[in-house]
């Protein structure tokens, strides 16, 4: 491996000494207007790092015609256009990782590690870093995993008050100084009011390291998470997999929100969100409202009407709805908890309203709650119900036609005995 080169197609006198400073490991250069048939031989080619400046250097075809040529070796993009749709058109067109420009020291180790099987740190990389630097341990921890111990997956985090977090109105003029997250739909992640977007991976790795604050999570959990079939085989691969989504993740709390500090620190054989506050999000505002609701319970009281109606508002959609819970278990576990959750509230609220007559109310919380999440058969009987006291026998045969037809779209099957015998009561009722 020690005679395996780095072929850097396109001019860039910057990332040429860059890739040549941050190793022993040979970088030659070609011009962008040598054709990739030209090369005389590629034998000794470890990696291929491709520019990407469009309008002057596309590398899109640069890309297609290495691949094609050379299935195995890997192609890393280095490109002035960062941004989520160009990323992932470059990935789609064989890159393995794309980094952004100006590309810095960290992200051409990982990427060398990553890619370069038996890539080791030159001797001088290791000198001046210091074993109780923060910097030093920072820097091992992204371009070393072989020095890293596989540690304790979760660390139990400090009990946190009940308080009810504030939410982020849409539209304010001072937006929250600080991490906003949603995870009710689709994952969103803003800072300082500021959108940012990630490549795939890297939303995924980082949605669950933000989901998890304040603990630590191991490295060796993290690469069973998210790469479990490498990490069976191969588990250093994983690793160093990891280590490429975790350098992405830097890069882009640097360029897109400003963010020179180190977010993702570890310590203790462990990665975690460094952050100067509690972030906010929508799920952490539901479990506080949902812990709200429980304490009036507990004392034998009524919720408050202005209660139930903020936990339904803010469960917006299913648990990271854009991400595929058959790839992520705990996606699928934590979906099916905070849905549980909801329809209890939803139930709660819709029989408090019943209890109460006020009928026409409560059908129109049964829509709402619905239109979140259509499954809840519960739901659907209690607008039977309201419907039913209503007189408008009509109204519960839709309903119940309704529940039907999702019942067969989502479980092909039919409405519970339960659904059932109460719409067959009402109608002889009717």
């Amino acid at each position: 491996m020690a005679s395996q080169k780095v072929l850097l197609c396109g001019n860039h006198d910057a990332l040429l000494q860059m890739l040549r400073t941050s190793s022993s490991i040979p970088v030659e250069q070609i011009p962008e207007t040598t054709h990739c048939q030209t090369l005389a031989s590629v034998q000794d080619v470890g990696m291929f790092v491709v520019l990407h400046t469009p309008p002057n250097s596309d590398g899109l075809s640069t890309v297609r015609t290495l691949k094609r040529k050379n299935p195995d070796i890997p192609v890393i993009v280095a490109t002035s256009d960062y941004s989520g749709p160009t990323t992932r058109l470059l990935m789609k067109s064989g890159a393995e990782d794309v980094l952004g420009l100006p590309v810095n020291s960290d992200e051409v180790l990982a990427c060398y590690e990553a890619y370069l099987p038996g890539f080791r740190l030159k001797a001088a990389a290791n000198k001046g870093i210091k074993s109780n630097s923060a910097a030093g341990k920072v820097l091992l921890a992204a371009v070393a995993p072989g020095m890293v111990a596989a540690g304790v997956d979760f660390v139990q985090p400090p009990v946190l008050p009940n308080v009810f977090l504030p939410t982020v109105a849409q539209g304010t003029e001072q937006a929250y100084r600080g991490l906003e997250l949603s995870f009710f739909g689709s994952f969103t992640a803003q800072y300082n009011g500021r959108r940012i977007e990630f490549t795939n991976q890297a939303k995924h790795l980082f949605a669950y390291l933000a989901y998890n604050h304040p603990r630590t999570l191991s490295r060796d959990h993290l690469a069973r998470i998210f790469w479990p079939d490498k990490y069976e085989s191969m588990p250093e691969f994983a690793r160093k997999s990891l280590n490429v989504e975790l350098c992405h993740i830097r890069r882009t709390l640097r360029n897109q929100a400003g963010i020179e500090q180190d977010f993702l620190v570890f310590e203790k054989n462990a990665y975690r969100l460094k952050l100067d506050r509690q972030p906010v999000s929508d799920v952490l505002n539901f479990k506080a409202l949902h812990q709200n609701i429980q304490d009036y319970l507990r004392k034998g009281e009524e919720a408050p009407d202005a209660l139930l109606q903020d936990a339904i508002k803010t469960y917006t959609g299913n648990f990271l709805d854009d991400f595929p819970s058959d790839t992520f278990g705990w996606v699928e576990i934590e979906r099916q908890h905070l849905s549980s959750v909801f329809e209890q509230i939803a139930d709660l609220y819709s029989a408090q309203l019943c209890a109460k007559k006020d009928y026409w109310k409560a059908i129109a919380v049964c829509n709402e709650i619905l239109s979140r999440d259509a499954r809840m058969e519960v739901i659907h009987r209690r607008a039977m119900q309201c419907y039913a006291n209503l007189g408008m026998a009509h109204k519960v045969e839709a309903q119940y036609t309704l529940c039907c037809k999702m019942m067969e779209q989502e479980f092909q099957s039919k409405p519970s005995p339960e659904t059932a015998r109460l719409y067959e009561q009402i109608k002889k009722v009717a």
